[in-house]
């Protein structure tokens, strides 16, 4: 205890001295000493139940200052050497010291100091700050009053005083205006745009060009690629096959969204349910792809439940992280260790996304349900008008029609008087199946018409091969009487069934039993004779009986398919009796029929109507047998004529309707699916039953809201949620200044960073969320700043203070994200082709890298480039992501591969990232596109050339110095070029574009040469 007093002594003394050497501004328990804790004491002292040690916790007040197991108490505010805590963090007994050996964690010295300084102080005690709703905090005095443009400077400059820091001076006007132009369309500025505003010098000069770049559509592409990296997007399914799925309307409907600055609480509702909206439109309806966005798969071998499992859990951690920051996914399989989230919680959650109407297992096509249709203006029109066109054809059609009427009167007395004719015939009718066949010949070649009536089936009859084998069975051999009733071998009796849902020309795979016989039968009426030619398929043998005589007989093992065998039948006028019998011997049991021969088909139920006499049928039959007789037997031209024009018309719709996409989106199942906690996050440990609702960490949902995703939703935007405003201007802070207020902008929990600015953050979420949650304006707040327009140039006091901009000294300065990379090449160039929406376009890229994840029947199992400008030469936003094969071009520059939800990435700087910008084929197209560019448009002299070309790229204009270095490397490339024109040539052809005939190839080649260069510099791929 002597030892233990004296390292306590110690300290004390260490503190005193930091303490004066600082001030005595009291230690923030948020800001110094829970990052501590979190890290080093929370996973044995932390919201875990299971992992938690010695009977306190050191996450919530009551536990850090009440008794352990053992009596002591871990903090006692004021009294540092009552605090076990100090004990066993000071200790050099390996058995009392905290945290122990087998954690390989280490408390600094400087930390013991602060854990020591702030109990002495008195353990003020906070909540997490992300858990405690946002205030608007009263905005700070600053000293250096003329400096601030808004409040949001003066809670920066409050820091910087409180450092011992000033802001830096403003930058020029041409780089700001090209940091503003990247920030808000991912684009440089034009010279043209430059020249306007460095000769604009109204007050509100910048605020227009703000102004402009926000009203531009290229706003909302630049805004949706951040968005689309956190809702995971992509072209692909992401597993196995990783075939295509048409998803891209959900991506145009973002684009959107930005575009026309729809309010984040709207762009937050429709996402997570607009489904359940009150009459949701289709827009509403397509935002909810983003809970389909996710990895799937329908891999051989999976199962189902399991797949299931993944996708919602999917659809619960990327709300969290996305709307939240919430890491929620740690407590899927236990309860978290550093934040106060259960796996109740967690399940709680996933009870809200468990309501997918559709098969998990049918998600690896095209468009797995649930879809929607997402027609254009375009095709809504050219649909509208061709309803209307169809709807006028078809009342003429159905309409009173005198002459086709009278023919329909006579065709209906026909039939009735076949009826008559045929009841005055014996039994023995002499028209057996040979007379027919020998004698009969049809008065004229015109094939006649044909009374088809619905199968009937009996069935199945016998119990193995043998018995099956040269047996009759059933009605076989004999004439049919429908009443007819038959006695099994199991005793067992049968009638006939009839199968109104057996439709001609299709194979049928429903007939019962193995080993088995079953028996169809139809009547076929004509009113003379006739042949006709029947096609057949059959799983396993099959025999046919036309009017009690065998007219086929295949004995064959064989799967059904259609037009197997093909029959002739020789009708006899009147009715004919048609008798199949489909022998299986093993596995399924199935059959194909088809009349194949040219005779008009008139189902028998049709047949029935024309018989009976006009006013015993309803306003219904009488409407049936009209359109059936006017489409299918009048013979007036007139009628003929419209019946091919609707022919025409219905083509043509369907042609339109073919070409509408889809897109996947969100529908609910009618009955909810029971969500219960699954043990280690096994789909099949299913644990305790768990209902709706949210987090217990956070405020309760409001009881008026329906505990469903729209309840959710709207729960997440009230504003004693503590976290989604925060969290939405953290990431837009994040895309402007490089690095969020938070730095972890996926975590706001416990091992996230603390910000760096907290009254900052509040600030803004509050005047986000109370101004309507407009991202537009929350966007011009923050790039009309005058933190935001700062010069990024950094002294090396500076750099030694804060090399991470943290204090927000300096402006921001980072490179350049591949996508934005990439579009400024082009844009720079003159290639660029901006259209917005559509499909994933795919520019060309190394061989191979699509086969070496592929698999044979996928269809991305190989890579096929597009062609044409249109497509190749669009902004990246568009580019076809293959998920396990994403875009390499922008894969090297850290672009995620849009498998989960990403909300930061990484940045890095590699040797690969220059050899892309170098050597990669678009990229060099872009060169010899600027190259171009300038040989037409910079002037007639090197010089002037030169200038044009570098402003296009730097949006300055060059030194005396750099001037004459772009010429002086132009002129030596010219000389090698014009002694090697074959090398000339082969770099003039790269890329879709055709090089211009007119210009002298060494030259062009030259300056291709000086416009790869400057696309590589680092001014041009770092945003300044």
């Amino acid at each position: 205890m002597h030892r233990i007093h004296y390292l306590i002594v110690v300290v004390a003394a260490t503190w005193l001295l930091s303490s004066s050497a600082r001030g005595n501004e009291p230690l923030d328990f948020s800001r110094d000493i829970r990052p501590i804790l979190s890290d080093k004491c929370f996973a044995c002292h932390g919201p875990d139940e299971a992992a938690r040690t010695g009977g306190f916790r050191l996450d919530i007040k009551e536990g850090a200052l009440g008794e352990a197991d053992s009596g002591a108490r871990p903090i006692v505010p004021g009294d540092v050497e009552a605090s076990e805590i100090i004990l066993r963090i000071t200790s050099d007994d390996a058995e009392l010291r905290m945290p122990p050996a087998d954690s390989h964690k280490t408390l600094k010295p400087a930390e013991i100091d602060k854990i020591h300084r702030w109990i002495a102080e008195g353990a003020a005690w906070k909540e997490h700050w992300s858990l405690v709703p946002p205030a608007r905090p009263a905005v700070p005095e600053v000293k250096l009053a003329q400096w601030p443009r808004s409040e949001l400077d003066r809670f920066v400059l409050a820091r910087l005083e409180q450092e011992g820091l000033k802001p830096s001076p403003a930058a020029d006007k041409a780089t700001l205006l090209r940091r503003v132009t990247l920030d808000l369309t991912g684009l440089p500025p034009t010279p043209e745009e430059i020249d306007a505003f460095l000769f604009d010098n109204s007050p509100d000069a910048y605020e227009r060009v703000v102004d402009r770049l926000l009203a531009s559509p290229r706003y909302g592409e630049h805004m949706a690629r951040y968005w689309l990296d956190a809702a995971r997007y992509g072209d692909t399914h992401g597993l196995h096959l990783d075939n295509y799925r048409e998803m891209w309307p959900y991506r145009d409907w973002v684009v959107s969204s930005f575009n026309r600055n729809q309010p984040y609480d709207q762009f937050t509702l429709e996402q997570l349910a607009g489904d359940l909206l009150p009459n949701p439109t289709d827009e509403q309806i397509v935002a909810t792809g983003f809970n389909r966005c996710h990895v799937t798969t329908n891999e051989g071998g999976s199962i189902a439940a399991e797949i299931e499992v993944r996708n919602v859990v999917d659809r619960v951690v990327t709300t969290s992280t996305v709307f939240m920051a919430l890491t929620l996914d740690c407590t899927r399989c236990h309860d978290h260790k550093y934040d106060p989230l259960t796996m109740n919680d967690f399940y709680s959650m996933y009870a809200y996304f468990n309501t997918l109407d559709g098969n998990p297992m049918d998600e690896n096509r095209e468009d797995p349900a649930p879809v929607l249709k997402v027609a254009s203006s375009e095709q809504k029109q050219q649909l509208a008008a061709l309803a209307t066109e169809i709807s006028a054809i078809e009342a003429k059609l159905t309409g009173p029609w005198p002459e086709v009427d009278a023919a329909q009167a006579a065709w209906e007395e026909r039939c009735r008087q076949e009826v008559a004719a045929a009841s005055e015939v014996a039994d023995d009718d002499p028209f057996s199946v040979a007379a027919v066949a020998e004698e009969s010949k049809p008065q004229n070649d015109a094939p006649g018409q044909l009374t088809v009536n619905d199968w009937h089936w009996v069935g199945p009859f016998g119990s193995d091969r043998r018995y099956l084998q040269g047996r009759s069975h059933g009605p076989e051999g004999k004439k049919v009487d429908l009443v007819e009733t038959f006695k099994l071998p199991t005793s067992e009796m049968v009638a006939w069934v009839r199968k109104p849902e057996w439709v001609d020309g299709a194979v049928h795979t429903d007939l019962p039993g193995e080993s088995v016989a079953n028996f169809l039968y139809r009547t076929i009426r004509c009113d003379k004779p006739e042949k006709v030619t029947i096609a057949l398929g059959s799983d396993d043998a099959i025999r046919v009986y036309l009017n009690n005589e065998q007219v086929h007989n295949n004995d064959v093992e064989r799967a059904v398919a259609a037009d197997q065998d093909t029959v002739d039948l020789n009708l006899k006028p009147g009715e004919n009796q048609l008798l199949v019998k489909i022998i299986n011997y093993t596995g399924a049991a199935g059959f194909y029929f088809k009349i194949t021969s040219p005779h008009t088909i008139v189902p028998g139920d049709i047949y029935d109507l024309a018989r009976r006499p006009a006013d015993e049928r309803s306003a219904e039959e009488q409407q049936r047998l009209r359109e059936f007789f006017r489409n299918n037997l009048a013979e007036a031209q007139e009628l003929k004529t419209l019946r091919t024009e609707l022919t025409k018309k219905r083509e043509a719709n369907l042609a339109v309707d073919r070409e509408i996409p889809t897109t996947l989106v969100f529908r609910e199942k009618a009955e909810p699916i029971p969500s219960h906690i699954l043990n280690r996050g096994e789909y099949d440990q299913v644990g305790e039953k768990v209902e709706r609702r949210t987090p217990s960490a956070l405020p309760p949902m409001a009881a008026e809201l329906p505990n469903n995703r729209l309840g959710l939703a709207k729960w997440m935007l009230d504003p004693a949620h503590p976290l989604t405003a925060r969290v939405a201007v953290n990431r837009c802070w994040q895309q402007v200044f490089g690095t969020g207020i938070v730095k972890t902008s996926e975590d706001f929990g416990s091992q996230g960073e603390p910000p760096s600015h907290p009254d900052l953050l509040d600030w803004l979420a509050v005047d986000f969320r109370d101004n309507g949650w407009d991202v537009k304006r929350l966007m011009k707040l923050m790039v009309t700043s005058a933190t935001y327009q700062q010069s990024s140039e950094v002294t090396p006091e500076l750099w030694q203070r804060d090399s991470d901009n943290r204090l927000l000294a300096r402006g921001p300065r980072y490179r350049l994200d591949g996508e934005t990379l990439r579009d400024q090449a082009f844009f720079a160039s003159g290639l660029l082709v901006e259209k917005l929406g559509g499909p994933g376009v795919k520019p060309p890229q190394p061989a191979g890298l699509w086969e070496a994840v592929g698999f044979v029947g996928s269809n991305t199992e190989k890579f096929v480039a597009d062609e044409g400008a249109e497509k190749l030469h669009r902004r990246a936003l568009y580019t076809f992501i293959k998920r396990t094969s994403p875009p390499p071009q922008m894969n090297a520059f850290d672009a995620p591969s849009r498998e989960f939800c990403i909300t930061r990435r990484e940045r890095t700087n590699t040797p690969l990232q220059a050899l892309v910008l170098m050597n990669e084929p678009q990229f060099v197209e872009a060169a010899r596109g600027l190259a171009e560019r300038t040989l037409r448009e910079g002037g007639a002299t090197p010089a002037m050339r030169a200038r044009f070309m570098f402003e296009l790229c730097v949006c300055r204009p060059p030194s005396a110095i750099e001037a004459q270095d772009l010429q002086d490397g132009v002129a030596q490339d010219l000389a090698h070029y014009q002694a090697n024109p074959e090398a000339a040539k082969a770099l003039t052809s790269i890329g879709i574009a055709p090089s211009s005939e007119s210009l002298d190839k060494a030259e062009l080649a030259a300056w291709t040469m000086a416009a790869n260069t400057l696309l590589s510099l680092d001014e041009v791929v770092t945003k300044n």
